[in-house]
């Protein structure tokens, strides 16, 4: 029990970002103290500066991906979707069915919000599995849970996506190099749409040949105990507020900025907190929702200022920019982008967090990027497509999953290893024959 104990608190995702941040000052120093005139002590001393006045540099985008996930829970707990997804989790009636009625939801909630198609897509798995269980048809809890952790394998080419939504923002931290990229340019593109429809039917096929090649467990799980909140009955001052909330959205778009760049993170959290007042109707009840969803954000809180102090050593320090040449010197049109899903998919091991992510490998890519003439749009994408497919095999954003579901990681993880590899493997074989 005791080393299990020690293993879980080693892999604890505030542990990572800690080692990720000791390795970063580590090459900060060694790479200041090869410049002429400096020594270790002065090259240390620079790069805890350099960490220290970064710290709290992303505290805006920090808030921005806290209400994503924040909103999205709080609708996916809302009774009335609560009740919905009890009903229709009767609806398979064969193993099949099941795997992937899960995985298409999941998707589809998972592109409209991560947030709400991570909750949405554990419940699902959860009241799935037990609707087979009265039905008795034998059924891995543990392949149903990864059914619906597919969701966050294409979430970053959807309407919540970090990078996409960042870069269409006017006033983002990159906007002074590449302007700002509207998602027209980016989400809304055909490229888009080919790369996750063509991810989403090789996890279905993967889906199939797993349930044909590996017999069920008879696993002992015990799921966490789910509250929905029903709406109030009181004076709707959540619909009063909602509605004019989304009136000024709907005037905003009509009357005052008509291109797609009106798109981003802020509206999209405009949105969501105007459609969860809509819900809950009474303030007490919406601010109850939000309580509960707050308990699932804590680690963001605690692990973006890391992930800023980082950005601010990389780009202090002239790490960013060597690399930059690095990889100009070792790459050519043909490999570039293969790399940069390689890249972005490796980093997302230790960096589970699309956002932060960006924020450390963002200036890197754009950079190379436009000396090498690529579409700023289209790399911004592939960074996407990098950093979600390693999803799969990183714990991070499963916590919730695991709660919800009760299954452990290393039952979720033996399946959703196979999705990663058929995933990938289409990724790297569309991005060399498309770009």
């Amino acid at each position: 029990m005791a080393k299990s104990t020690q293993r879980e608190s080693f892999l604890n995702p505030f542990t990572l970002v800690i080692f990720l941040t000791l390795s970063c000052i580590f090459l900060s120093v060694k790479f200041l103290s090869d410049q002429p005139n400096t020594n270790l002590f002065s090259s240390l001393n620079e790069t805890m500066t350099y960490w220290r006045e970064g710290f709290f540099g992303l505290l805006g985008f920090t808030l921005q991906m806290i209400m994503i996930l924040v909103f999205g829970y709080c609708l996916a707990i809302y009774r009335p979707v609560h009740s919905f997804l009890l009903r229709v989790s009767k609806f398979p009636t064969t193993k099949s069915q099941a795997v992937l009625f899960v995985l298409l939801i999941s998707v589809c909630c998972s592109l409209a919000n991560w947030g709400f198609g991570l909750i949405v897509g554990a419940l699902l798995a959860r009241f799935v599995s037990e609707a087979m269980s009265k039905k008795r048809i034998p059924i891995d809890p543990a392949l149903l849970a990864a059914s619906s952790y597919a969701g966050m394998a294409v979430w970053h080419g959807g309407l919540s996506g970090s990078a996409p939504l960042k870069v269409a923002e006017k006033g983002h931290f990159l906007e002074e190099s590449i302007g700002v990229i509207s998602i027209d340019q980016t989400i809304f593109t055909g490229f888009n749409f080919l790369v996750t429809s063509l991810l989403v039917l090789v996890f279905a096929i993967t889906l199939i040949l797993i349930l044909r090649f590996y017999k069920a467990q008879n696993l002992t799980i015990k799921p966490k105990q789910l509250q929905p909140i029903e709406a109030g009955k009181g004076f709707p001052v959540g619909i009063l507020v909602g509605l004019f909330m989304l009136l000024c959205v709907i005037s905003g778009y009509f009357w005052s900025s008509q291109d797609a760049s009106f798109f981003d993170l802020n509206l999209v959290n405009f949105i969501l907190f105007a459609l969860v007042l809509l819900a809950y109707r009474t303030l007490p009840k919406f601010t109850a929702s939000v309580k509960e969803g707050l308990k699932n954000s804590a680690d963001i809180l605690i692990q973006f200022p890391f992930y800023a102090g980082i950005l601010g050593i990389l780009t202090s320090s002239g790490l960013l920019s060597s690399f930059s040449t690095w990889v100009l010197q070792n790459s050519s049109e043909a490999s570039f982008a293969p790399l940069t899903l390689i890249a972005a998919a490796s980093v997302n091991f230790l960096v589970p967090s699309g956002g932060g992510q960006w924020a450390v490998q963002g200036p890197i890519l754009m950079d190379v990027s436009q000396t090498m003439g690529f579409d700023l749009g289209k790399m911004v994408m592939v960074f996407s497509f990098g950093d979600q497919i390693s999803n799969l095999l990183q714990p991070f954003w499963a916590l919730p999953l695991l709660a919800i579901t009760g299954v452990r990681a290393k039952h979720v993880f033996k399946y959703s290893v196979w999705m990663f590899v058929t995933g990938f493997s289409l990724l790297l074989i569309l991005l060399t024959v498309l770009l």
